[in-house]
């Protein structure tokens, strides 16, 4: 190889050329120098340096080109990655005769260590003068994500690189930034808040003097966007990318410069991306006007059965255009039957599919593609991707849908397979396999939810833990999306404004649909709307074989997960917290949200200190002196004094309780209130009715009636809890059935409304 020098290389040498010479050579990784090229060209400064092949390649022009009093020589191989261990990294000062001679001795070294390995030469390079140690070395990578496509990360860096980020939590240690389209203003909100930018601005006490402006920071971060979108995306020029390019270190130079030091990078050709699918079709999906179920038992009851029921009674498709597919049968369930698709009195905007994968569900699916025989397919069965004919099958699917969206018509559109069906309340239609008296959906407070789950079962117990509480708008499984994809649905629901609140169950996303995902994101939050969303699937796959500081610290579940974050969606823990952030999203919707300043009310010092304990960001509201004497007047006198937390003690009655909630609510310097307490106490009046007692908890004068009007009575996001046993479950159904958003436990009623604040998420 020629020598270069780093501005000849950032000139002579596109990234495309020396993308393309690597992999000519059969390299799946840039060496060093090559490396330096492409920051080079991404405006990135990198040291002087310049790559021989033997010592008498040294001469005074070549240290003078460096522009320092030291050098450092490095052997450049690309089956030498870990360069120390072999001898092959030498300091020295920048003469010719000193350089030589590390030269000479980085390449014998190399050669006796690793007499196989490949050499390419030894890269002279100059000595950076900066101030090492932790927190003073930064890392700087692109990564092409399988979802998301190009990311940037930038974190703390140097050798202890991976015990930083794995020692201290994500958000303080690095940053994750989509690449497409970033802004310094976005990269400076990214930033904000970590320790790497507390460092490399020289904010903290050991790197103080040795800073640079944090615009710098954030500029750097939009140079590496750059590079990313250009060649970590899923189409680079000539279909030859980067997989990754990392730095590490990245240092502040003495004179105030942003240094890449020492980099890697590999190559990828990235996979094109299927062709889009006509998302305004959704429309015959999810509000079908004719449908037709295939996989119908006439003799006895079956999946296919009871989706043909659940999909006529429903009352969305008329009775007369809904039919099944039977070969001796006239009618099933009163709907018509024909022998085959072909015999349909018109193309059906939906056909369910409710045949097994081993019993040519493929050649069902085909046909209604190829043949247009719907506009629209479910795809109930699962069992594609667990064996080798059920792959076959599935790419066979696959091929006839890309196929079909190339036509001039965009195709057909297919939900599934391996999913339970959809219901929605708009198409006031139900494919579900499940009898209605297993999961009957029923009229509840909350509503205009859009709940869009990778799984059937998971969507089975949401609907069913929170019914009569909270009635889904939509409620979609979309299984293992051969086709439509969990973005399509949120960029089809966006312009459902009836849909005020969208959650979102994935296990895992399409190849670039992550970046689809994150633009809908910004779109429905912009719009004032939450996007509530759980990701499955949390190991670090591959972690353990990474080659670079980068796939190691940082799994693909992270990613995922502060892109999404990143991009304004509320992103739950576990599954305990996303039912909770469905339940008080879902409830308040329309509340105004003006602050963080709580006022908590609650009969038991323990959960008055638990609440204070627990505000997760929120804080503890100045009550004002008229609120202060209006309690005072409401309180058992000469027991307790008013304070925030309130304590009532267990023998302040109902009426005066729930006083005590209104009183707190109107004082204008509580933004938001939470409304405990332990409901055992003879003097609120918290049980059903029954023997031996006068109470009724949701009559007119119960507890649960009157904190329903309180909670109506103010604009202010309110939530409650009831921290009780089995005994008090009609006091807490009572109250969701008002649409109070009520918890079994005062920490989880803290914690779901400071994530409604958007204090902590």
């Amino acid at each position: 190889m020629a020598p270069a020098t780093s501005a000849e290389a950032g000139k002579a040498a596109p990234v495309s050329a020396v993308l393309a010479s690597a992999e000519a050579e059969g390299r799946p990784a840039l060496l060093e120098h090559e490396v330096y090229a492409v920051l080079a060209a991404a405006g990135i400064a990198v040291p002087g340096h310049r790559l021989v092949a033997s010592p008498g390649q040294v001469d005074a022009s070549l240290c003078a080109s460096l522009g320092a009093e030291e050098a450092v020589v490095k052997i450049v191989s690309p089956d030498l990655p870990h360069k120390s261990d072999v001898g092959g990294v030498v300091a020295c000062r920048n003469e010719p005769s000193a350089v030589r001679g590390a030269v000479d001795q980085v390449l014998r070294s190399a050669r006796q260590a690793a007499p196989t390995a490949r050499i390419a030469g030894a890269l002279v390079v100059e000595r950076v003068a900066f101030r090492p140690g932790t927190g003073r070395e930064v890392l700087a990578a692109i990564r092409h994500d399988p979802a998301f496509g190009p990311v940037v990360v930038i974190g703390m860096g140097g050798l202890d690189t991976e015990a930083l980020l794995a020692g201290l939590r994500p958000e303080r240690a690095r940053v994750m930034l989509a690449a497409g389209g970033l802004t310094v203003a976005q990269a400076l909100e990214g930033l904000r808040g970590t320790l790497v930018q507390a460092a490399a601005t020289g904010r903290l006490r050991s790197s103080r003097g040795a800073g640079v402006p944090e615009a710098r920071l954030a500029e750097l971060a939009v140079a590496l966007a750059r590079l990313a979108v250009s060649w970590a995306g899923f189409a680079p020029p000539e279909g030859l990318g980067l997989a990754e390019l990392e730095v590490n270190p990245l240092v502040v130079a003495g004179d105030g410069r942003l240094v890449a030091l020492d980099g890697l990078g590999r190559l990828h050709r990235p996979k094109p991306l299927p062709p889009p699918r006509p998302v305004a079709e959704l429309r015959r999906l999810l509000t079908p006007q004719s449908a037709v179920v295939i996989g119908v038992s006439a003799e006895g009851m079956n999946p296919g059965r009871i989706i043909l029921r659940n999909l006529a009674d429903g009352g969305g498709v008329p009775r007369e255009r809904v039919w099944a597919i039977h070969p001796k049968a006239a009618e099933i369930d009163g709907c018509r039957a024909s022998a085959s698709l072909a015999e349909l009195p018109m193309v059906p905007d939906l056909a369910v599919v409710s045949v097994a994968a081993d019993r040519g569900a493929d050649a069902v699916v085909r046909e209604i593609v190829e043949h247009r025989r719907a506009r629209t397919v479910t795809l109930i069965a699962g069992g594609f991707g667990e064996t080798e004919n059920g792959r076959e099958a599935e790419a066979r699917i696959r091929a006839a849908l890309a196929d079909s969206h190339r036509d001039p018509d965009g195709g057909v559109l297919l939900n599934g397979g391996n999913c339970l069906g959809i219901i929605s309340e708009p198409g006031r239609y139900n494919t579900f396999f499940i009898p209605p008296h297993k999961l009957p959906v029923t009229k509840a407070p909350g509503v205009g939810l859009a709940s869009i789950s990778q799984s059937g079962a998971y969507l089975v117990t949401q609907i069913s833990n929170l019914a009569g509480v909270v009635e889904p708008r939509y409620a979609i499984s979309f299984g293992n999306q051969m086709d439509v994809t969990v973005s399509d649905y949120l960029a089809y629901l966006e312009d459902d404004f009836q849909a005020r609140v969208f959650a979102v169950y994935l296990e895992g996303f399409q190849r670039g649909d992550g970046a689809r995902f994150l633009e809908a994101v910004r779109r429905i939050t912009a719009s004032g709307r939450p996007v509530l969303f759980y990701k499955a699937g949390r190991t670090r796959e591959g972690s353990a074989a990474a080659a670079s500081h980068t796939a190691s610290a940082v799994g693909d579940y992270e990613v995922c997960e502060e892109l999404a974050r990143a991009a304004g969606a509320v992103v739950a823990d576990s599954l305990d917290q996303f039912e909770d952030d469905i339940l008080v999203f879902t409830l308040l919707d329309g509340s105004v949200v003006r602050g963080r300043r709580v006022a908590l009310l609650s009969n038991a010092g323990f959960e008055a200190t638990a609440a204070a304990d627990t505000l997760h960001g929120m804080e503890l509201a100045q009550l004002q002196p008229e609120t202060q004497a209006r309690m005072a007047e409401l309180l058992p006198p000469g027991i307790v004094d008013v304070h925030n937390p309130a304590d009532a003690t267990p023998v302040t009655p109902t009426h005066r309780y729930a006083a005590l909630a209104q009183v707190m609510a109107e004082d204008m310097g509580v933004d938001a209130v939470v409304v405990a307490g332990v409901p055992a106490t003879p003097f609120l009046d918290t049980l059903p009715r029954g023997e031996g007692h006068h109470e009724d908890v949701a009559g007119p004068q119960g507890l649960a009636r009157r904190l329903a009007a309180m909670f109506r009575a103010t604009t202010k996001p309110v939530v409650f809890s009831v921290d009780a046993g089995a005994l008090y479950d009609p006091m807490v159904a009572a109250m969701r059935r008002d649409g109070l958003p009520t918890f079994r436990r005062v920490d989880r009623a803290t914690r779901a409304l400071a994530r409604f604040l958007g204090v902590s998420r």
